[in-house]
């Protein structure tokens, strides 16, 4: 009996350890499976943003694209063969897949323009200079201010090696046309006009040091549009103060927001002197600085301008046939209009209170 039951208990001590080997062995290959299927999920690379843009015609078309590059900006603009970047956004890798997209591989950019120092503006644009993209750049713009970023001084020394063996006219916003005058004007093959403003000497920072751009369709009364970068109330009233409201005019049918919806970007008498139908805001879904600001959604509804905005939309082409009373039209990748983010909130910003009053 007492051997039966010593017999009856090795056996189940010796199937417990089978059990528990057994048990091991699987939970070993789960969590190799898993280690697997994250190295594969990792090497893969994430799909782009946008497919294809097949439709980017040659013609008289004007087509602006503001790219969804998260909290940043960058704006393709077509018409005709002629091509513009405006801004890059902040990561190489998503910019980079939208030179995919866009078919720009192998191809010219006539006017890069970076609206002012910040890395969710310049950074993305270092994707151009790549030399197995086989980009050339006849003209590029910048404000050129001394700064001490490491990534700024690295896109720098690419513009600078360009220009000594490509032939890039290496332009300053503050003479953008080398001349002495504050107003640079480039025409594209189909028609349409872009107008380079000089920033303001002063500014305060590299906000309001802020490169403004015009855009006007082949038929002016159809499309105009007004970029300004992150400018801030100190720049957009210089903006008036300087005569821009005259010349070129600043009256225009999209506006895009300047700082991403920040309420620092937008005052009720912009609002007055830039007139637009529409609003349109490069954004970052989840960003640390609360854009779209509160503030600034109420004083785009009080002065009755609806906004798409890319964390919401995606990416926002507008498009104007370039006819005369052609119009113009805006299509963003998703739907709805004056939409609320994540992180939208309200603002504690001297400036931004006292608009509100």
């Amino acid at each position: 009996m007492l051997r039966r039951t010593l017999l009856l208990f090795v056996a189940l001590v010796s199937l417990a350890f089978l059990i528990e080997a057994q048990q091991h062995r699987q939970s070993k290959r789960t969590r190799k499976s898993s280690q697997t299927q994250e190295r594969r999920r990792k090497a893969k690379p994430a799909k782009p943003p946008v497919t294809s843009f097949v439709t980017d015609s040659g013609g008289r078309e004007l087509i602006v694209r503001l790219l969804d590059v998260g909290q940043g900006d960058a704006i393709y603009i077509r018409n005709g063969s002629s091509r513009v970047i405006i801004d890059g956004g902040p990561d190489p890798v998503t910019f980079g897949r939208y030179l995919d997209s866009l078919r720009l591989n192998n191809s010219t950019i006539d006017v890069v323009i970076l609206s002012h120092q910040h890395l969710d503006h310049y950074s993305g644009l270092r994707e151009l200079f790549e030399s197995s993209r086989h980009i050339h750049i006849r003209y590029l713009f910048e404000n050129k201010d001394p700064a001490p970023a490491v990534t700024l001084a690295e896109l720098r020394d690419s513009i600078l090696s360009r220009v000594d063996r490509d032939s890039l006219i290496y332009r300053d916003t503050d003479d953008p046309c080398s001349d002495g005058h504050p107003i640079c004007t480039v025409t594209m093959t189909g028609g349409a006009k872009l107008h380079i403003l000089a920033p303001f000497p002063e500014g305060e920072g590299p906000n309001n040091r802020s490169t403004a751009v015009k855009l006007i369709g082949p038929d002016s009364a159809s499309f105009t549009m007004w970029l300004a970068g992150d400018a801030e109330h100190e720049e957009i009233n210089w903006f008036e103060t300087i005569g821009y409201d005259r010349n070129p005019g600043m009256r225009v049918d999209v506006l895009k927001a300047d700082h991403h919806g920040s309420c620092n970007g937008v005052t009720s008498r912009y609002l007055a002197l830039t007139d637009p139908q529409w609003a349109v805001v490069s954004v970052g879904a989840r960003n640390e600085y609360g854009h779209m600001h509160i503030q600034a959604k109420k004083t785009y509804r009080n002065a009755g301008i609806p906004w798409y905005r890319t964390d919401q939309n995606g990416t926002i082409t507008i498009r104007s046939p370039g006819t005369a009373g052609g119009n113009f039209s805006i299509t963003p990748a998703r739907p709805g209009t004056d939409l609320n983010g994540p992180s939208d909130r309200t603002s504690r910003q001297l400036g931004c209170t006292i608009e509100m009053r």
